[in-house]
């Protein structure tokens, strides 16, 4: 036998080799040096919150806002409650602004057809580019310095357009024909007791909503037993026209028809009457002609002349998309004649401000395609806006773009325009740079950075790029070292055009500190032209057959800024409650008359082109008109993306699985693939209308809502046989969720009453023998504990009980509290299926009930938002086996999430359906991960959670309270539901403070009520009832 390695030696060699194996592995790893924050940044101090003032420029309102930061980066935008547009609130758009600045499709730096290209090379290129032929810059609307820094560095031979699609040239030119200034004037809303809107939808989309929520609640709230009325005559019944006292619903082209018969009812009783041309202009719209050609009854144009006729304390305001038809111009003429007979001019319309709302008009836009297309330019340089996307096809922009030699894009994110460009030059998002804006006269707000750049993202500043490329060209304007010195040197100088005194340096902190300078505008006089009732103004006979109408929303609108932001996506539409997704609204009788099916697809054909749009039936639109929503239809930013893990992304669509690739996916259709790039003739703007042809099929069109898919629910659908006195799921039914009482009976007039027809018999015992909480009677017990174990104070209520009261008479259901709700408390997004499935995961969400008055024939709309109670006598708190969820001494449902187990049972045992489950584990594609709020738990798959009054935000005031040595200021605290509420529509507070709002709300008022109360589970939160006009139901 050959003598070789025996089994002992093999095991012994082996034993060492694998030790020796094993100390090597175990080296230490490479030295790295940890450098310690010795004197750290006066704005980084570690769970500490430092707040920025700045201004949004989400739209070209102007509001101000606070940049929430934690650790150096921004997680959350607030209004900022010194500015004197938004004044502390702030709309959905705006507060989902931090998910543009944490898109996954912003652009990581510069790049030339695809291949990365340095800073200094791109901006060469684009500056060499300029020196040999004209240039346009098209970008968003802007005021204020950055203006003439751009004219200096483009030169003589350089031309910019703002490009917007909001209609704003019709009331600049109506107002140029009615009193020869071609001004957006100051519409001072809270100064009327009667508002009537043609088709403005001011609370959403038209010049700036939170501008116009706060004047709207000082007309509108109940104060003093007097309450302002509201007025909507459009097309379309949008949020805005949900909210009216009294829609008026006509065809499109028809509101100046009605405005011009309510001005010649006023005519004979005004200061206006001697004006022999004016009378005879509107002797052609006697209400009897005008209900002739509109098919309103004379009745009720009567009835609206005589509220309107307010001795100068109403307004009429017009404009908007749904306005847009190709007589803009001549509506808001029409709208000026009315302001001017009711008295209203100078009092409620207010020229001299100069409000800078809008772009430039689209006929500018389209004389630049075909300069464009004839080769006049060398070089378009775009920024920060999508005309690929916002203009229709037959604007031709994507094929003169094709024609130009060098096409720069200067945008933030990746988008429909950037794709075209040759080269992208990505600039940084607002919250990372300095500016300022002008929105209107008296009011100049500042942009200043929150946060330094995001990191791995080489973006630069906008106005440090201009000035960078304006030193290549030789511009004198760029002689600032940064944009920063381009600013500061501006506002030397404002401050002493303003006469403000004192010390730079103290006027400039001051005015970073509270966002800007502030002061009014001197109003100018005005009077009304001759030609403002020339007869080539009367508005023209409306055009027969289908019409399709491309409306805006709260959430998006014909820009398509907000069009891939998972918040604004997930949130129902306020009127439909669809989500992820268009849809083709249409009245019941003309769903009869087309043969289509609510849920199913339609062919929707027009002179652009043919798409398949689910529809969606509803009373609140004309007969003989369709609609579509604007700004869908983009794909939602998400990059290739495999997961190792097996997790759901953000938006999970699909279920993940190991290497499973996620695409961007295109979320429902863009309105302008339906629309002609028909304008204005005198104005410019784009005409949302256009004829229609729509053919129903019989396929599912899978529509969905929060209660799961339309065709299986039929949520918002009327019956099969569309009879109006079945509303389907989208009534009250009887619940008592929104109670109801009049405007006569709060002022003593009548007992105060509720909608007995809708509530239940009260069978129920709803409080203990002595008016006294559940807890409150376990005190005597608790006491006794207390003492035995030395304790020095009680559990249950001793100081704080934190307590809430929600206003429905001032909710307007726009939902910005829901979007606040998600930037603070990282509320996951599910995604289309699971929203199906009723799986979202909002804490608080809007609910929308709608039912036909059928003595007014009205559709009448309610808003409720809706959030977990904190019940005193809970029924999920009893049921939890692992006392998940318990009550804490302050009145608050909390949640200990790693004490969950998921079962489920505190859901089912919820009688307001208040509580979510997460189904899955949910990731934020980065960078979206930087926005998530560090002060709460994000929470994980089999977990369950929900609504706890932003706890976090309790804590750390008491905490600031106690640092001071003092107790919590009321209002102090305030939750982010109430924080960006526009309407002041929820208070929030400690109830063992007698002198706190929400007691003096909750013991004072008789409109106080709890939902539900035969269930005995005894919310914390408290609803007013809603205030109607006796023209609806009460």
């Amino acid at each position: 036998m050959t003598k070789g390695i025996n089994r002992r030696d093999f095991f012994k060699v082996a034993a060492v080799s694998g030790a020796a194996a094993a100390v090597a592995g175990c080296g230490s790893d490479p030295v790295e040096t940890i450098i310690p924050m010795l004197v750290p940044p006066s704005e980084y101090q570690p769970g500490v919150v430092f707040n920025f003032a700045s201004t949004c420029t989400e739209c070209s309102g102007g509001c101000g806002l606070v940049i929430k930061t934690r650790e150096g980066r921004a997680i959350k935008a607030e209004g900022n409650p010194l500015h004197p547009l938004n004044r502390g609130s702030i709309c959905p758009q705006g507060q989902s602004s931090m998910q543009a600045m944490y898109s996954p499709s912003r652009s990581k730096g510069p790049n030339q057809q695809g291949a990365p290209v340095k800073w200094d090379e791109g901006i060469a290129a684009l500056a060499t580019a300029m020196k040999g032929g004209k240039t346009l810059y098209i970008g968003k609307p802007r005021s204020g310095s950055f203006k003439k820094l751009l004219a200096g560095v483009l030169g003589t031979d350089g031309s910019s357009l703002q490009f917007e699609m909001s209609p704003y040239a019709s009331i600049a030119k109506g107002n140029e024909i009615a009193f020869g200034t071609a001004e957006v004037p100051q519409y001072a809303i809270g100064e009327a007791k009667v508002l009537v809107s043609f088709g403005a939808d001011f609370m959403e989309s038209w010049m700036n909503s939170q501008a116009n929520l706060r004047d709207y609640t000082k007309m509108h709230a109940f104060s003093h037993g007097q309450k302002g009325k509201f007025i909507h005559v459009s097309t379309h019944q949008s949020m805005t026209g949900s909210n009216a006292d009294q829609w008026l619903s006509v065809k499109p082209g028809q509101e100046a028809q009605v405005a011009l018969g309510m001005a010649a009812a006023l005519l004979p009783g005004s200061a206006m009457a001697g004006n022999e041309g004016l009378k005879s202009y509107l002797s052609g719209f006697s209400l009897e002609k005008v209900s002739e050609r509109t098919g309103v009854s004379v009745k009720v144009l009567e009835e609206l002349a005589k509220d309107f006729a307010q001795g100068g304390a109403s307004l009429a305001i017009a404009g908007g998309n749904a306005q847009s038809t190709g007589e803009g111009a001549k509506l808001q003429v029409a709208v000026n004649l009315l302001n001017v007979v009711a008295g209203n001019l100078g009092k409620t319309v207010l020229f001299g401000a100069e409000t800078q709302m809008g772009g430039d008009s689209l006929s500018k836009m389209a004389d630049a395609i075909k300069q464009m297309a004839a080769g006049a330019y060398q070089v378009v340089v775009i920024e920060n806006v999508n005309p690929a996307y916002a203009l229709p096809k037959g604007a031709g922009f994507a094929e003169a773009l094709a024609k130009v030699p060098m096409v720069v894009s200067l945008s933030t994110e990746e988008d429909e325009t950037s794709a075209l460009a040759h080269m992208h030059l990505p600039t940084s998002h607002t919250v990372e740079s300095w500016g300022d804006l002008n929105p209107r006269k008296g009011i100049h707000s500042l942009i200043q950075p929150a946060m330094a750049k995001l990191p791995g993202y080489e973006t630069l500043e906008l106005g440090d790029l201009l000035l960078a490329l304006g030193k290549q060209l030789g511009a004198a304007e760029a002689s600032a070292a940064t944009y920063q010195d381009y600013i500061k040197a501006a506002w030397m100088g404002y401050q002493k055009d303003w006469a403000v005194a004192g010390p730079f340096e103290a006027f400039w902190k001051k005015s970073l500190q509270q966002g800007g300078h502030f002061g009014e505008f001197a109003p100018k006089s005005v009077s009304l032209q001759s030609s403002a009732y020339a007869a080539e103004m009367a508005p023209k006979a409306e055009a027969a057959g289908l019409t399709l109408l491309a409306v805006n929303s709260s959430m998006h609108d014909a820009n398509g800024a907000g069009g891939n932001r998972s918040w604004l996506l997930e949130i129902p539409h306020p009127v439909t409650q669809l989500v992820w997704d268009s849809w083709l609204e249409v009245h019941p009788d003309t769903a009869v008359e087309l043969g289509l099916k609510h849920g199913n697809f339609a062919e929707v054909k027009t002179a652009a082109g043919t798409q398949k749009l689910g529809v969606f039936v509803n009373y609140g639109i004309a007969r003989g008109v369709v609609a579509v929503p604007t700004g869908l239809g983009r794909n939602i930013p998400f990059p290739t993306y495999i997961s190792t893990r097996g997790k759901s992304l953000l938006m999970p669509h699909v279920e993940m699985a190991a290497d499973v690739t996620i695409k961007p996916l295109q979320v429902g259709l863009s309105a302008a693939q339906l629309l002609d790039f028909k304008l204005d003739p005198l104005s410019g703007d784009l005409v949302f209308t256009t004829a229609v042809e729509v053919k129903a099929t019989d396929e599912d069109a899978y529509m969905v809502t929060p209660e799961g898919t339309a065709k299986h629910h039929d949520i918002a659908a009327l019956s099969l046989e569309y009879t109006k006195a079945n509303m389907g799921d989208r009534s009250l039914k009887g619940r008592g969720f929104v109670k109801m009482t009049s405007v006569e009976a709060m002022q003593g007039h009548s007992e105060e009453h509720d909608l007995e027809h809708h509530l239940r018999h009260r069978h129920y015992e709803t409080t203990l023998p002595d008016n006294t909480s559940f807890y409150q009677e376990r005190a005597a017990d608790v006491a006794y504990h207390v003492e035995w174990s030395k304790r020095d104070k009680p559990v249950y209520y001793e100081s704080h009980k934190w307590e809430m009261a929600v206003d429905l008479d001032r909710c307007i259901g726009c939902s910005a509290c829901v979007v606040a709700c998600y930037a603070e408390n990282n509320v996951s997004v599910v995604g289309k299926e699971r929203m199906s499935k009723g799986r979202e995961m909002a804490w608080i969400h809007i609910a929308r009930y709608q039912e036909p008055n059928h003595e007014t024939g009205e559709l009448e709309t309610y808003f409720t938002p809706q959030m977990c109670g904190q019940c005193a006598n809970a029924g999920c708190e009893p049921v939890c086996p692992v006392y998940a969820t318990y009550h804490n001494d302050e009145g608050i449902n909390a949640m200990i999430y790693n004490r969950c187990v998921g079962t489920r049972y505190c859901a089912n045992n919820c009688a307001y359906k208040q509580r979510r489950f997460n189904w899955r584990t949910y990731e934020f594609p980065a960078p979206l991960h930087m926005q998530l709020n560090p002060a709460v738990t994000v929470r994980e798959k089999g977990v369950m959670e929900k609504c706890n009054f932003c706890f976090s935000r309790v804590r750390a005031g008491k905490d600031l309270a106690k640092d001071q040595g003092r107790e919590v200021f009321d209002g102090e605290i305030l939750t982010a539901c109430q924080e960006t509420c526009p309407t002041d529509a929820i208070s929030f507070g400690n109830i063992k403070d007698s002198k706190a709002k929400v007691t003096q709300i909750k013991t004072t008022t008789n409109r106080g009520y709890t939902q539900l109360d035969e269930v005995n589970y005894l919310p914390a939160v408290t609803y007013l009832k809603k205030i109607n006009h006796d023209n609806k139901k009460a």
